[in-house]
């Protein structure tokens, strides 16, 4: 079967992309409308799918991945009820506050929000929000409206949301008529350029875990039709592994309570945002991005690299700055990048070995340099971080990190200089979550979220598990700052 103009259509129509991994799903789906309609032929399926909106409608369906579960990602429903509503509620006198859910699937995540505005606001909720559930999925839009789900939408769910809010009905659970009731749910084509009333001028718009099925240039398109559907002073949030490759000038990012999301701003052009061509830079790609080659003691081995001449340089230069012979690996650095100027790993490189030899104003200036080439470059933020940690400057470190972690959660080495600085300021409970994350993610996975090409550490990092262990016995032993 050639699905070419199948996958064509469809990225025209509603801008889902299938890659090589989800070609089968594709496939499989055509097959089986194909059977369903009796038609003899693809070419004639694919003919029927350009002039009929109800059978386009069908395949969708089927190819959709309607993969969710309730109170995902949790911190964004505190954020929600704890800052985001309390100061909308202040700013204004009247009117129900919107919140759209933007691919709301099956509608556990609409109605996360009703349950956790209920807990918050009680029964009134309904008179206070409009909150609208939207999708192109029509069989899944069906069932959000049935309201019945098994047991796997409710993994990591506190037993009191399942029996406060949900009756038994044979294996399956259904939500109980106070919450449902809060929700409306919309059959919408979010690459539409129309949007209906219901969703206009949002003051909150949920849209997470769907830009990953489109292309760059569809993933663009949605997201300045969602930031024209927000109001005035609207939010938007997005998955934390999905944050940081919208911010493209459409929105401003924002941080609230330690989590980074949209506010509404000033529409700005959109630059180029993939300036390296045939190379790519979403967090996918950005999260094993620093980790082809670690220090040897961490235990890692060398990728098979082609076999041309920028390599060749960048493996002696990275082999000459692991022996400490940083002249001969910044001159090799140097080599590569005239060579080949968007080899950002070789900026990236020549950035750490100038960290180490303390020319901190040199390695933010290679860094940002690099940077330039892939704004969502994990190793850059990094350095940038390490960078400011040693200046002193505590609190654009702090900011540096995190915005690391939204790139990239398994870097361990983010982890823990985050830890580093809460610890330098006293903010023991902080501290210990990071130094526990530390060692969870060594142990799980060892070395390979470490996210930096090259860099010195004052300590062995096969001991790294042992140090956090260490900070924690300090903060939290007999006579610790945190059990004093």
């Amino acid at each position: 079967m050639h699905l070419t103009p199948f996958k064509y259509l469809i990225r025209e129509k509603c801008g889902l992309s299938f890659d090589d991994s989800r070609e089968a799903i594709l496939a499989e789906g055509i097959k089986t409308r194909l059977s369903m309609r009796s038609l003899a032929s693809y070419e004639e399926y694919l003919d029927l799918l350009g002039r009929e909106p109800y059978e386009f409608n069908m395949l969708v369906n089927l190819i959709t991945v309607n993969e969710t579960y309730f109170l995902r990602e949790p911190v964004h429903f505190t954020i929600l009820t704890e800052k985001l509503i309390p100061d909308m509620m202040a700013a204004r006198n009247d009117g129900r506050i919107k919140i759209v859910c933007a691919g709301c699937s099956t509608g556990e995540e609409p109605y996360s929000i009703a349950i956790t505005l209920m807990e918050k606001f009680g029964p009134g909720f309904r008179g206070m929000f409009s909150l609208v559930g939207i999708d192109i999925d029509d069989e899944a839009l069906a069932r959000a409206r049935a309201g019945v789900y098994a047991g796997h939408s409710f993994r990591g769910v506190p037993d009191h949301i399942r029996t406060g809010y949900f009756d038994k009905q044979g294996n399956n659970y259904r939500i109980r008529d106070a919450v449902r009731d809060g929700v409306e749910f919309l059959h919408m084509n979010i690459f539409s350029d129309l949007y209906p009333d219901e969703v206009r001028d949002a003051d909150i718009i949920f849209y997470r875990n769907v830009s990953i099925y489109f292309e760059p240039e569809a993933q663009q398109r949605v997201f300045r039709n969602l930031a024209g559907m927000l109001g005035k002073k609207g939010y938007l949030f997005l998955s934390s592994t999905e944050t940081f490759a919208h911010n493209i000038g459409i929105l401003s990012l924002v941080e609230k309570e330690g989590v980074f999301i949209y506010s509404k701003g000033v529409e700005v052009k959109i630059g180029e945002m993939r300036k390296h061509p045939g190379e790519s830079t979403g967090p996918s790609a950005l999260a094993g991005q620093g980790t082809a080659r670690t220090t040897a003691a961490a235990g890692n081995l060398m990728p098979t690299r082609k076999h041309d001449r920028p390599h060749q340089l960048f493996d002696q230069a990275l082999a000459h700055a692991e022996a400490k012979k940083y002249d001969v690996a910044l001159q090799l650095t140097a080599r590569v990048i005239d060579l080949e100027p968007s080899f950002i790993k070789a900026h990236m490189l020549r950035a750490g070995i100038l960290l180490n030899l303390e020319k901190f104003d040199e390695a933010e200036e290679v860094c940002r340099r690099g940077m330039e080439l892939d704004q969502w470059c994990l190793e850059g933020k990094l350095l940038l971080g390490l960078v400011a940690k040693v200046r002193g400057d505590l609190v654009e470190a702090r900011k540096i990190f995190k915005e690391a972690l939204y790139i990239d959660s398994a870097s361990w080495a983010a982890h823990f200089y985050l830890g580093e600085i809460y610890r330098f300021e006293e903010n023991w409970e902080k501290a210990c979550r990071e130094f526990h994350i530390v060692i969870k993610l060594v142990e799980e996975k060892g070395f390979s979220g470490q996210g930096l090409t090259f860099l010195s550490f004052a300590f062995p990092v096969v001991q790294i598990v042992h140090l956090c262990r260490h900070n924690l016995a300090v903060m939290k032993g007999p006579g610790g700052v945190m059990g004093a």
